[in-house]
């Protein structure tokens, strides 16, 4: 069983730092499991695009990034996110989000 993600918490560890791109991708991602809204999901796009264009190596941020972006039927954005992120995770060897590379392929088939 997982835990839901404190939206509150991320949200102090944001206001303390907002140019922490670690905390920016933790909100995001807890607003894109919590949230179905329409004004969840672009908050999320923003918190994830901040800490993506801030830390471009965190594998994590386009696969989360991708979802985000297919859920809101932004589908061309999506398609240059998850391309970007697969081919930034076949530049990695094993481990340190390796395994994500497959994972945004086969969310880039079904676009």
């Amino acid at each position: 069983m997982t835990m839901p993600m404190d939206l509150t918490k991320f949200r102090k560890l944001v206001a303390m730092d907002d140019s922490d791109a670690l905390s920016r991708f933790a909100l995001g991602q807890a607003l894109f499991q919590q949230g179905d809204s329409p004004e969840a999901l672009n908050e999320a796009v923003e918190h994830l695009m901040f800490a993506n264009t801030k830390d471009p190596d965190h594998l994590a941020t386009y696969h989360i990034l991708g979802q985000v972006l297919i859920k809101l039927g932004r589908k061309d954005e999506a398609r240059t996110v998850l391309g970007t992120g697969s081919t930034k995770a076949g530049d990695v060897g094993e481990g340190m989000g390796h395994d994500l590379g497959p994972a945004m392929a086969k969310l880039l088939e079904t676009l």
